[in-house]
């Protein structure tokens, strides 16, 4: 019996020698025996063959699973018979109709022919259900249907059963608790919005659960940042009608006391004298405490250590609540780290524009010390081109150099090229017809081309230009333009054809200079009925123009196109008589000014000053002379109608004929009216004039209301103006509106 007893040990301590995996058609044998814990050269273990069976069965594919052992030589022959689910040949959507089997299809990333386990069918699922819920289909059930489709069920067909129910909006949202920072303006920086009239055009009223807690800290953030260190934010409750058809969610808010900023101190790492760090910050012990401005401070911090080669400078701010004083004490706490050099920089994304067009806007090199503020501007000046919808750095260090910094340059390509076709209407203009098409990246390189058409009863012009921004890759550009133009006033008709051509080169990082020559021929002819030959001579129009025009242009806005924020200024110089048939100086002075005052409302500011010259006492030519109103300056106005007026003794009456001097001044607040669909509201105000001399106490001046839509051809405008003190012995109207295409400044 003893005997037995030890053949049965040795038996037992046999190891595997061969495992074998049967009755697989779709699952790789190699996947199967990377699932099981027996391998070959282990001791055999029932337990183990156990918990093999109990694996593959998790992996969902097979239904029947049985395991074999055979005596092979010194050892076990394992074998590991299964038997595979159908595969799934067909899938099918029964019951959306609010969302496309496209979407869905998309959503799932499920392929036929493949064996489907419980946990990606459920997986598949969650991310209908995700798709429904964005579209604000909170309600939505799904379900799924396994069905042979032979009578040999060998293969299956897979059946979502989708339960839509209606659309959950979210009707209403309240913070209570919220008496220091007010209700609408805590409501409007969440990401959860309340439903309205045009929520069908994005997701404005929209319901994801997902959202709930963000919205809960972005309250939370908010009471931080205004000095309420110890607000607190429940989790939001949600309460569904009976007829599912609405939400209203509640925040409920403790407040507390706001505290001051204390004492603000420096410790570790100390790189620069204490005032310049102090200089460096926002937070001062004259201000309420703000998380958000602390979080600034250190950006600003970490941006000085970073311009020294301290890519990786860490910056701890540690606080302290004085809580009988209200206040918090703040001591910013330095490690400098090592000192990091810029490794290689890479390119990715960029499928139609050339490496070379994205790395020109470089202010950095590779192998150079790491410097954080010309890492920054090189990341805006690649944003600025205007050519990619995403642009971000991708920061990584080589294995085993710490200090070296790799940059991937990522950046998503966005369709520099638009044909447009459009109508629209203006008090001046009546009807207008506009037809564009332009590249803004033509062939990858950055170069810029573009056909203008606008067709209006008072104005037809053509206009051909194009631009190479780096002339033989180098800083220099050049472009040309020609065109034709034939403009419509009350008083004459004027027929202009001509072409100019420009260079220019950069001086500093905003600032470049240009010269530009055009030669153009006009020709004018007054109105059979309006128009008085005493007041418009046409012989000081008529002809050749020759000129040359010198400009200086400081350019640092955020966004060319739509600007939030930043400056533009140029100065410019026009001088005609270089053997033409006109003399005369033009100088043109222009400052703007954009500011993100907060949330999404932007402060903007345009001002011109414009003034002509004769050149050798030559007679001005009047078509020169300077007029406003219309879309551009004054907008309660009708184009052309503000300005210094002449008396026409053909008509007896004021005509207005010009000034040589002109200013205006536009003021606007601009700021999101529906977001989903790129719609934005503005307030303006504009004054201005033009005289012969500019008497600021005699300025016509107007307020209105638009509002902008941003569309992939553009910028389309619709603004209502009101004249103050209108004169209406000059026939000046109510209001003025006017529909434009491009950014008024």
């Amino acid at each position: 019996m003893a005997t037995a007893a030890k053949k049965k040990a040795v038996s037992q301590q046999k190891l595997v020698s061969e495992i074998q995996i049967t009755g697989n058609k779709n699952i790789e044998t190699d996947t199967i025996k990377g699932n099981i814990i027996t391998q070959v050269g282990s001791a055999y273990s029932q337990d183990s063959v156990r918990e093999d069976i109990l694996k593959l069965f998790q992996m969902g594919y097979f239904y029947n699973i049985e395991v074999d052992k055979k005596s092979k030589g010194d050892g076990w022959l394992l074998t590991y018979k299964v038997t595979e689910k159908p595969p799934i040949t067909e899938i099918f959507f029964d019951g959306n109709s609010d969302v496309s089997e496209d979407d869905l299809r998309e959503a799932i990333g499920l392929k036929t022919y493949t064996i489907l386990s419980q946990g990606k069918i459920q997986s598949a699922i969650d991310k209908m259900l995700k798709v429904y819920e964005e579209k604000g289909f909170f309600l939505a059930k799904i379900k799924f249907e396994l069905k042979f489709t032979d009578q040999k069920q060998e293969t299956y067909a897979l059946h979502f059963l989708i339960e839509e129910n209606d659309k959950v909006m979210v009707k209403k949202i309240r913070i209570v608790g919220s008496k220091n920072i007010g209700e609408a303006t805590l409501k409007g920086r969440l990401q959860t919005q309340e439903g309205g009239f045009f929520s069908f055009l994005g997701s404005s009223g929209s319901f994801k659960q997902e959202n709930l807690e963000r919205d809960a800290q972005i309250i939370l953030h908010s009471y931080y940042s205004e000095g309420y260190v110890n607000a607190k934010v429940d989790p939001a409750l949600i309460y569904v009608t009976p007829d599912k058809k609405s939400i209203y969610i509640t925040f409920h808010v403790e407040e507390g006391l706001q505290y001051d900023v204390g004492q603000i101190d420096f410790s570790g790492d100390i790189l620069f004298p204490e005032e310049e760090l102090r200089e460096a910050i926002q937070s001062d012990d004259r201000k309420v405490f703000s998380v958000l401005v602390m979080q600034n401070d250190i950006s600003s911090l970490q941006a000085k250590y970073g311009d020294l080669g301290y890519a990786f400078a860490n910056i701890i701010p540690r606080t302290q609540i004085i809580e009988e004083e209200r206040k918090v004490n703040i001591t910013f706490d330095f490690d400098k780290g090592e000192k990091v050099y810029f490794g290689k920089f890479t390119v990715v994304g960029n499928d139609k524009t050339r490496d070379k067009v994205v790395r020109r806007e470089l202010k950095i090199t590779e192998g150079e010390l790491y410097n954080e503020t010309r890492k920054r501007e090189s990341l805006a000046n690649i944003k600025r081109l205007g050519y990619f919808d995403e642009v971000n750095f991708k920061t990584s260090t080589p294995a085993n150099q710490p200090t070296i910094l790799d940059i991937e340059i990522q950046v998503k390509e966005k369709n520099t090229g638009s044909i447009q076709v459009g109508a629209g209407y203006s008090s001046y203009q009546g009807f207008v017809l506009n037809g564009q098409i332009n590249q803004a990246n033509l062939f990858g390189y950055g170069q810029k081309l573009g056909l203008n058409v606008n067709y209006s009863d008072k104005e037809k012009t053509v206009s051909l230009n194009f631009t190479e921004p780096y002339l033989n890759d180098s800083k220099w550009s050049l472009g040309f333009e020609i065109y034709v133009q034939d403009e419509e006033r009350t008083d004459f008709e004027q027929e202009k054809t001509g072409a100019a051509i420009r260079i220019g080169h950069p001086i500093t990082d905003y600032l470049s200079g240009f010269l530009r020559y055009r030669l153009d021929d006009t020709d004018l002819k007054l109105d059979d009925e309006n128009g008085d030959p005493d007041l418009f001579p046409v012989d000081t129009v008529n002809g050749i123009t020759s000129s040359v025009t010198a400009t200086l242009e400081y350019d640092k806005r955020d966004d060319r196109l739509t600007p939030t924020d930043g400056a533009y200024a140029s100065a410019s110089y026009e001088y005609a008589g270089l053997g033409g048939d006109k003399y005369f100086s033009k100088t043109n002075l222009n400052f703007r000014y954009y500011h993100k005052v907060f949330w999404e409302l932007v402060w903007r500011n345009n001002i011109a000053y414009r003034f002509l010259d004769s050149i050798n006492g030559k007679d001005l030519p009047f078509s020169e002379l300077f007029l406003l109103g219309g879309a551009y300056n004054m907008r309660g106005f009708r184009n052309f109608s503000v300005g210094r007026k002449k008396y026409s003794v053909a008509k007896g009456e004021d005509r207005p004929f010009g000034g040589e001097k002109a200013f205006y001044y536009n003021l606007e607040f601009e700021f999101p009216l529906i977001p989903e669909a790129s719609i934005r509201g503005v307030v303006f105000y504009d004054i201005g004039n033009a005289q012969d001399e500019i008497d600021f106490n005699d300025l016509r001046s107007n307020y209105g209301f638009g509002f902008r839509w941003l569309t992939p051809f553009g910028p389309l405008r619709f603004e209502w103006g009101f004249p103050v003190d209108r004169n209406e012995d000059l026939g000046e109207a109510p209001y003025n509106f006017e529909f434009s295409i491009g950014s008024p400044f």
